[in-house]
């Protein structure tokens, strides 16, 4: 059950482009994945959804993926998460609606040869989507790479570089084009007028569990620009967060901000493409948007037998250039209760204060009750 106080509707952030209505919302899924062999697979994920006027049966999750010789094929619809983030990453997110893609990737990291293999292990990934009709230009084009670099079990450096280009109105890109792209400067006019993202990401696993059996911790950041100078990105947005796991227990601390004093709402818009960087309106990279910031803490641990609980609180900020900006905060609380192996039930609560609602000098408080279950069979 929602309660909205000045709004009909919500972006449930991170949850693949739905929202919350206000009034009673009911969800079922049915995912399922059916394998040919160790190198076919199907997966598909059809949704029902009853919010509080309307219905909608839409699949969430179907593709194919072949795998051959450590290279991964997969063609349907998905979501992709590029990033260490935990609640959001800079590029890439479930935030939006799933695309409907080409990906080719590794499906693991692999060595090079010879004495190359000293170098550590790699993983790379691309994809090529086509966005939705209802914008500026039609069925615009995304694509995007990606390289994994791992020099030693416990560091991993990501480099991901995403360009919007094409669609209906605007000329394409061969693959010839897009060497030139890459390789030359920036922000050139014609058909290499485009809508690129990069970022350099970093994971740290330091060895912890030598000294106190059963820790763990990762320590993670990224850096993207919404534009780049001599291949550095610029006009930046960061994210830094900690994770710490003993047994079943879990911290989660995380702030992402793309501010920049210089360069008001620069994230995710572009003086082309000026449906932004979004897919059937929501933003494709971090849900806070643009000229934002956000922090997240999480904290979840068993209780007694068969119990477990977690609370949170997120703190946003949107249109940071403002003199008074839009600040958001929520706190939740949830208790999961595992009747046996394959099926479990989650209770959770969360309440929202909103102050200046869209600029207006206005609150808002806005209150979810959540009760889920998920049934493995």
């Amino acid at each position: 059950m929602v309660s909205l106080e000045k709004q009909e509707h919500r972006l449930r952030e991170n949850h693949f482009g739905e929202e919350w209505h206000d009034g009673l919302n009911v969800e079922t899924s049915l995912w399922s994945r059916l394998s040919f062999g160790d190198h076919l697979s199907l997966v598909a994920e059809p949704v029902f959804v009853t919010p509080r006027k309307g219905s909608d049966l839409y699949i969430r999750q179907g593709y194919l993926r072949l795998v051959l010789s450590n290279i991964a094929l997969k063609v349907g619809r998905d979501s992709l998460w590029w990033g260490p983030g935990r609640h959001g990453a800079l590029l890439l997110s479930n935030n939006a609606f799933p695309f409907d893609l080409v990906q080719v990737g590794t499906a693991s990291p692999f060595s090079l040869p010879g004495f190359l293999s000293q170098l550590g292990r790699f993983e790379f990934d691309g994809f090529l989507t086509r966005l939705e009709a209802h914008r500026d230009f039609p069925h615009a084009r995304l694509a995007g790479l990606r390289l994994v670099y791992h020099p030693r079990e416990e560091i991993a450096i990501g480099f991901s570089r995403i360009t919007m280009f094409g669609g209906d109105g605007r000329p394409g890109l061969t693959l010839v084009d897009f060497g030139r792209l890459y390789l030359n400067k920036p922000n050139e006019s014609g058909k290499f007028e485009v809508n690129e993202l990069a970022g350099i990401d970093l994971r740290l696993r330091p060895p912890i569990d030598r000294f106190l059996p059963g820790h763990f911790i990762e320590l993670y950041g990224e850096y993207g620009g919404e534009d780049e100078s001599n291949f550095i990105p610029t006009k930046r947005g960061i994210l830094a967060g900690l994770e710490w796991r003993y047994q079943a227990r879990r911290l989660i601390l995380e702030y992402a901000s793309n501010h920049d004093p210089g360069f008001p709402d620069v994230w995710y818009h572009h003086s082309t493409y000026t449906s932004g960087y979004t897919f059937h309106g929501q933003i494709i990279g971090h849900h806070m948007g643009s000229d934002a910031d956000d922090f997240y803490f999480r904290l979840a641990s068993p209780l007694i037998e068969r119990w477990s609980g977690g609370v949170d609180f997120e703190r946003e900020r949107h249109h940071l250039s403002n003199p008074v900006p839009e600040t958001m905060f929520r706190g939740g609380g949830d208790l999961t209760f595992f009747q046996h192996a394959d099926l479990s039930y989650l209770f959770r609560v969360e309440y929202e204060r909103i102050e200046n609602l869209n600029l207006q000098s206005e609150n808002a408080r806005n209150m979810y009750g959540i009760v889920s279950a998920v049934w493995t069979f």
